[in-house]
């Protein structure tokens, strides 16, 4: 076993030479024999590491848990390990937050390990993983439902803190029973956490029952489903990284909250690149440490929908959805409805709207050229002939616009339709009111109001400076 796990470590990588070690070790079987073949290695091939095992007390298991930390204190004080021992009552902390036990025990305890790590400077969290733990995972994530990256297994090494502090799994290579038979080989007198023998669990149900019925059908299946399972991991590498390239051709936000795609180029894409697409960014705008297939087809419906627009709600507070040809990405709340609000504005004068984030900009002119080609954003009146005094407001029910040119008037709400401008947006968005009388949709559309003519005196200009994020919106 010892020869076994150090060739590993030395093919990948796994750990070097005068690193700090952080070692989860529960008192279990697998991390008493992984905290005992790390420091059996450090010492025979002086590799000058440093190991903290971290030890936490779940609260689960009463004077049960309490002898597991006193066996594995009693370990680490025979190999010389320093020990850290943490006590949480993670009950409690499920009947706070909701969370279920496996994934509320499983917070916790990295939480103490990342402590543990950036008190020691340690560089690597090592875990004792091993295969028949790789095959329960992969199962378990087929029965539940995966795409190919879940069916890959759990990596050998990822970061847990990028750029700092990495976990790595030494004994994926290495099955229980041979765990087992190094623990006895060497006097090891692991504790067994009785829970682990509980059916009401759905990994201890594979575990117990439809695992020794898969070594009837086939002794060496554990093998096959590994060897599966790498070459998943092979073809997924690379299916990801176009994936990754694609996604940088459809992308037209990208913020650490944020990601909007162009929805046209991303339907022209492969299937099985949308799916990947997908999965990257959900990682990366939301906390969640997997999606399920059932999250990544519904973002892969909704966004093949016929409908103008569409929204989806998903786990972590999650909201992705479907306007205009963009698919946005961002947690609930963050483009929450604004307060109605209305300025007047100083002529001539420059004032900074907070609620829409723009500057607008109002100067009299002394002569006109080429204003039929003003932007959209920009609008000459005729001052003389406005209906009333200038004000800035976004908009209110039964808004109407008089449209230039044409002699008609249009609802406000379906000249935002047409125009295409996102929902979200649309309370944002500032208007030019002269009097009672809408004037201007910077962006959008002037009105038929104070045109400017051969006996105009005072040409008035107002001109709306859109933010960044504006962008999107008019792009």
């Amino acid at each position: 076993m010892l020869a076994s796990v150090h060739s590993e470590i030395l093919r990948e990588k796994l750990l070097l030479p005068g690193e700090t070690l952080v070692v989860g070790v529960s008192g279990g079987n697998d991390s008493s024999a992984l905290l005992h073949i790390l420091a059996a290695l450090n010492k025979n091939y002086h590799y000058g590491w440093k190991l903290h095992a971290v030890h936490l007390n779940h609260c689960f298991r009463g004077e049960e848990a309490r002898l597991d930390a006193a066996y594995a204190q009693e370990l680490c004080g025979k190999l010389g390990v320093t020990f850290h021992l943490f006590e949480f009552d993670v009950p409690a902390y499920m009947e706070q937050t909701g969370m279920g036990g496996q994934e509320a025990s499983r917070e916790i305890r990295y939480g103490f390990y990342r402590q543990v790590a950036k008190e020691q400077g340690a560089t690597k969290l090592v875990l004792a993983h091993h295969a028949d733990d790789q095959v329960e995972t992969i199962l378990f994530r087929f029965v539940r439902g995966t795409r190919m990256q879940g069916l890959s297994g759990m990596p050998k090494r990822r970061w847990l803190e990028e750029g700092s502090i990495e976990l790595v799994r030494p004994l994926l290579h290495a099955t229980r029973k041979e765990l087992e038979s190094y623990c006895e080989e060497n006097g090891l007198n692991p504790r067994e956490d009785s829970s682990n023998r509980s059916r009401k669990y759905k990994r201890n149900l594979l575990r117990l029952e439809v695992m020794p019925l898969l070594a009837e059908v086939n002794e060496r299946y554990r093998e096959h489903i590994l060897e599966a399972a790498e070459a998943i991991h092979q073809d997924h590498t690379f299916l990801e990284r176009l994936a990754i390239e694609q996604l940088e051709k459809v992308l037209i936000v990208r913020k650490p909250d944020e990601i909007v795609i162009d929805n046209e180029p991303f339907q022209n894409c492969d299937v099985a690149l949308q799916r990947r697409m997908i999965t990257l960014i959900l990682d990366y705008v939301s906390k969640q440490t997997e999606w399920s297939s059932q999250h990544v087809e519904a973002v892969l419906h909704m966004s093949g929908g016929s409908r103008p627009s569409a929204e989806l709600h998903l786990p972590g507070q999650l909201v992705v959805s479907r306007v205009y040809g963009r698919i946005h990405f961002c947690p609930k709340g963050r483009e929450e409805r604004i307060h109605m609000y209305c300025y007047e504005l100083p002529v001539p004068g420059k004032v900074w709207i907070a609620e829409s984030e723009v500057w607008v900009h109002t100067n009299y002119l002394e002569r006109l050229t080429d204003w039929e080609r003003l932007p959209e954003n920009e609008a000459v009146f005729d001052a003389d002939r406005l209906p009333g005094p200038l004000f800035l407001r976004n908009r209110r029910p039964g808004d109407r616009l008089a449209l230039f040119g044409s002699g008609s008037e249009k609802k406000l709400k379906e000249l935002l339709i047409d125009t295409k401008v996102p929902r979200a947006w649309r309370d944002r968005l500032p208007l030019l009111i002269a009097g009672d009388e809408v004037v201007l949709v910077p962006g959008v559309r002037r009105s038929a109001a104070a045109p400017v003519d051969e006996r105009t005196k005072r040409f008035l200009h107002v001109r709306v400076e859109f933010g960044e994020d504006w962008r999107e919106v008019f792009s």
